[in-house]
């Protein structure tokens, strides 16, 4: 049960912003884009997108999409780590318990494995409402060593498909070393 509840908090975080002592490395490939990387994974992302790396909401990080000014919610990818100690929990597990917490607490829309540059991995589309907002995830869950690495794109669902081409770009930039 309590695992259950680790995965709703790690699902729920995605709309929020512990820091790690690890170092991160943040390089710039070309003059648009960055690359951050740390801790066994890499991304790169829109320069122009806000990188927060407090660790606040037991994320890794987040990175925000410039807003303007009004904007009422920021979307944002934010990625979790999450220890699955003794559990030895596989990826088909993992989305299972996943699965059935979103159900519980929103929409799942879309639910499909991937196999790419010798990742495999899980994505998750999936709404809810929260905080008084109708949103939208996008949500990348990647296990290894004992780990889910779960990457999260939230949106207001109104404005999810305006973001997702650019937000599928740097999603798909991320891997595990």
């Amino acid at each position: 049960m309590k695992y259950k509840f680790l995965v709703l908090i790690a699902v729920m975080i995605a709309i929020v912003g512990c820091q790690k002592n690890e170092k991160k490395s943040i390089s710039q490939p070309d003059k648009d884009t960055k690359e951050l990387s740390g801790k066994g994974y890499s991304i790169q992302y829109d320069s122009s997108f806000r990188l927060d790396e407090s660790g606040r909401n037991g994320t890794e990080f987040y990175l925000f999409t410039p807003t303007a000014p009004g904007d009422d919610f920021s979307e944002n990818i934010n990625l979790i780590i999450q220890n699955l100690g003794v559990l030895k929990y596989d990826l088909n597990q993992f989305i299972t318990l996943s699965e059935k917490q979103i159900e519980a607490n929103g929409k799942l829309i879309e639910s499909v494995r991937k196999n790419e540059n010798g990742q495999e991995y899980h994505i998750l589309i999936f709404e809810t409402k929260m905080n008084g907002f109708d949103l939208k995830f996008l949500q990348y869950d990647f296990v290894k060593n004992d780990k889910a690495y779960v990457l999260t794109f939230s949106a207001k669902k109104d404005e999810f498909e305006n973001h997702r081409k650019s937000i599928e770009k740097v999603m798909n930039s991320f891997g595990l070393e």
